[in-house]
This record gives C-alpha cells, structure tokens and sequence, in this order.
C-alpha cells in the first residue's frame, strides 16, 4: 500500500520527524510504498488547501497519516476538511505529540478517520497492513476513533523495541534541502525517554498513558538506547551518501548524558571510527561531571547543551519540576568548561507565577556561569502538559493569543499583565543586553546604561524605536567584536547570546578556509 506522511513544522525549526523516519523504515521493510510532504516554509512556500488537493491526488495514497505538534495541528485539521470535501476518499488519520497530550479532544474532531496516541511503530503499520488486506482495523492499539459519535479509545501496546527497528528511511525526507537550510547540521537521535517530570515538557505523561493502559509498570521501560556501533553507522552511511554536506551532528535526545556508561562507550567508538564530524549534546546539570566532560571531548564533542531554563530555585522547583540547585548547575558548567566544551543552556521567561525579580535571577546566572551561549524563550503552555494546567487553573491563557502564535519565541499568551509583558517583550529582543549588563566583564559598563534605557521606555516609546535599537545593536556589537571586548552578541538565531570570542575565532577559522565540518552553527 501507498502511505503519504503530511508533516506540518510551520514557523518551526527545520529539520527531521525522527518517528516518520523510523515509521517509514519498518513499512518499506513490510513491502509498502512511503511517500511526504513536508510543509516547511524553510524548503518551499506553504501549499495552499487546493494545492494540497492536488498533490496528494497525484500521489494516489491508500492512506494519508498526519504528524502534528500543538501549534501545527489548527493547520492540519483545517486541510484534512478541505482534502475530504473535495473527494479525497481514503483514510486519514493523525498522531504526533499533540494527539498524545490532548486526545479526548482530537478524538472528537470529525475530520480523522483515525487518531493515534503514543509511540506508533508497530501499531500504525498494523494497521496499515489490515487495510491493505480489508480486515477490520478497529482494534488496533494505539487507535481512537468515533463510533456513533461516541469516542473508542484502544488501549496502547508496550513501548517498542527501537533495537529491532531497520534502519530509519531519512531518504522519506529532502536530505540534502534540509542540510544546505541548515548549514550542514544535521539531528541524529540516539534514544528514546527520558526520566525528569518537567512540566513543561510531554515525559511525564507520556509514561502515565501507558501505566494507565497497563502497557509498562515502571519508567524505566520508557528508556531505551540505540546501539553506538547502529548511531555509527548510520551517521556514516548519510556522510557517504551525502558527502561534505554532514558538517555538525546534533544528538537531539532529551538527555544524551543520562547514561554514563553509555557515553563513555559511544564517545569511544565514535573517535574510533575517526568520522570528522564534531557533534552537540544535550545534557542535565544533575548527571554531568568531568568523567562525561573528557569523553565528550576526546571524540570531538563541539557543544554542550543544558536546559537551565530558570534562575530561580523557587521556579524550578515549584513551577519546573526541576529540583536543583545553582551551585550544581555552576559545577556542570565548570566541568565542560574544564575541558574546553562550548556550553550552551536554554532559558526561559514568562512562566506562570514567575517575577520580574525571578527572571533577573536567570540572567543573573547566566552571567555568573559565562556559558559559551545561551538562547531564549517565551513560556508557552503546551496542551496537555501539566504546565498548562498550572497556566489554565491560575487563569492565566490568553486563548485568541495562543491560537495565533506558531512559535515560543514572539511573545507570551499569557495574561502577564501590561508591566511584565513590556519587559518580557524587551527581553524577546534583547536578552543578551541584560545578560551583558551583569558580566563581571568590561563591558558590563557599556550595557548598563544600555539597558537602564530600555527599561525607562514606556510601551509607545519601545515600539516605536524597537528597529532602531536592533539596527544599532549589529553595528554596536561588531564594533566591540574588532575592539575585542568580551561581549554576549546576537548571533546565528534571532533569540541567541554567543560570547564574542567564540564568535572571533569561528569567523577566523572560516577566513582561513578550515570550514570543512565548523561553519555556522545555525539554527540549534
């Protein structure tokens, strides 16, 4: 059977769905025929409702199966309508992470046929293959759909076997379009689960699903690794297929350094297999030492990255669920830094409850710790998420908000109130001001005075010389770079601080023509 994957990442990062690569290896391996589309403005223009008619119509599918995050699923259920109001008359389900955290709601929508929750990669070729062979499909786990406009919801199997996968199809994707976007950067994941209950994210829930269905009993089932010796040879595969376009691989699960064993034999094999390619983690302060922090840069790891996400251990602890402390978060830091690893942490602002004073503990801290980068959000509650019910309960979302925003990097929709929400918008844009005007560095006497400007503007003022302050912080910021004063400067993202000495050296490397793997490090 023909099976097309629609893949909406609007106004998102670029890049690959690892679940449809992996989906996609097991059902040509099961003899059937995958074919994409990828709407990504990042690769061409968003397709029109007609337009999607048309080419799913070229493409002839016994079935169309949607992946979708929160912010893309209004998008997807929107041409799911249309296809089917103009004659597309074969099944269409969904699944994704936002199927997963809100199901009784997607469920109720008329316009699936389907609806898949959880990790699908057996479930869903089940299904597709019952179809092919016109056996009744209503049973399949994993599966919801309404009967008689009234929901039935199978329950989920057991977490798969990501071990017994074949390899995942990465050609179901435009490889090289994605690589050119995004300089050669490329996400490779290693594992799957991870054991943190931050509210933020899906972990948590996800687990509960299964417990609930009686699928797994502990966490620990939802923690599974890859072989390094599979990674291996998968990164070298797409480098021999794709040669000099792999410049960087980023290792995008939640927790790359859980492990410790696990990194040490990785980061051994994969200096072994000499690849050339240096790599980026992700890492937690709380499983993060210089036993990890020698492996990773014995075999060329370039970055490390920690979700910091707030400065205040009040916030962590009672909004976040992430019950650590700064001086640990400081000790991760130094480990990396002890090794010479570019480190890199996430932050965020706008949280529920959170203070002005809160999030100055953040940029606080990020100046304490004089970490390689850092980059910025704006909270968004997730549907599902138990973030979102803090945000719901304290009747904090702004609805109309929050259905027109793609991303979490352009405001809040949350009801903040008019004084947090010019600050929180003077921070969207200027973030490594603030950070810089707490540096113990020279030139926190230049910032400071910056950034007691922007705070003494009232709204009409800030709107009205917003641009002007971007245009004069590139030309400022370069003007320091050749001064060669220490400085965090916006640069290869919009919501982005890299120190200034990182940024001399990566642009000399470049000028001397060594960029054969290191060139901008981009979007991650």
């Amino acid at each position: 059977m023909r099976v097309l994957f629609v893949y909406p990442s609007i106004d998102s990062p670029l890049g690959f769905n690892h679940g449809l690569a992996a989906m996609s290896g097991i059902l040509k391996a099961q003899g059937h025929d995958t074919r994409l589309i990828h709407v990504c403005e990042e690769l061409e223009p968003i397709p029109t409702p007609d337009e999607m008619v048309a080419r799913v119509r070229e493409i002839d599918p016994g079935v169309i199966g949607f992946s979708c995050m929160s912010q893309q699923y209004p998008w997807a259920r929107d041409i799911t309508r249309h296809l089917k109001e103009n004659g597309i008359d074969v099944p269409i389900v969904v699944g994704g992470v936002h199927c997963t955290m809100v199901p009784d709601e997607v469920v109720m929508h008329p316009e699936w046929d389907g609806v898949f929750v959880g990790e699908c990669d057996a479930a869903f070729p089940e299904y597709v293959r019952r179809l092919e062979a016109g056996e009744d499909v209503s049973d399949c786990p994993n599966l919801r759909f309404l009967r008689d406009g009234k929901p039935v919801n199978n329950a989920v199997g057991p977490f798969p076997d990501i071990a017994s996968f074949p390899p995942k199809d990465y050609d179901l994707f435009d490889v090289e379009g994605i690589l050119d976007a995004k300089n050669g950067w490329v996400s490779i994941l290693t594992s799957r689960g991870c054991p943190y209950q931050c509210t933020y994210c899906f972990n948590r829930e996800i687990v509960d699903l299964y417990k609930a269905d009686q699928a797994v009993t502990t966490t620990r089932e939802y923690l599974r690794h890859y072989s390094p010796d599979r990674i291996i040879d998968e990164i070298a595969d797409l480098d021999r297929r794709f040669p000099g376009k792999l410049k960087t691989i980023i290792f995008d699960d939640d927790l790359f350094t859980l492990k410790r064993d696990y990194v040490q034999e990785f980061c051994s094999k994969y200096a072994e297999a000499d690849l050339s390619i240096p790599f980026v983690v992700n890492a937690h302060p709380q499983v993060f030492d210089d036993t990890t922090a020698t492996a990773l840069a014995h075999a060329g790891c370039m970055i490390v990255k920690y979700g910091l996400e707030s400065g205040s251990h009040r916030v962590r602890k009672e909004v976040l669920r992430r019950p650590m402390s700064n001086d640990k978060i400081a000790k991760a830091f130094a480990a990396a830094h002890r090794q010479d690893l570019h480190t890199s942490a996430f932050i965020m602002a706008g949280l529920p409850t959170e203070t002005r004073e809160e999030i100055e503990e953040t940029l606080q801290l990020c100046a304490d710790v004089e970490m390689g980068r850092f980059r910025w959000a704006i909270f968004f509650p997730f549907p599902g998420t138990a973030a979102h019910a803090l945000s719901e309960e304290l009747d904090l979302i702004d609805e109309e908000k929050a259905k027109g925003m793609g991303n979490y990097f352009d405001g809040s929709c949350l009801k903040l109130g008019d004084a947090m929400d010019l600050y929180v918008d003077k921070l969207t844009w200027f973030a490594h001001w603030y950070v810089n005007a707490r540096t113990t560095w020279p030139s926190r006497e230049i910032f400071e005075p910056l950034v007691a400007e922007i705070d003494a503007m009232e709204l009409e003022e800030w709107r009205e010389r917003r641009e002007e302050l971007k245009a004069f912080d590139k030309e400022h910021s370069e003007k320091l770079l050749a001064e060669d004063v220490l400085h965090y400067m916006r640069q290869y993202y919009p919501v982005m601080g890299v120190r200034s000495d990182f940024v001399k050296r990566d642009r000399e490397r470049l000028a001397a023509g060594k960029q054969e793997r290191l060139t901008d490090y981009s979007l991650d």
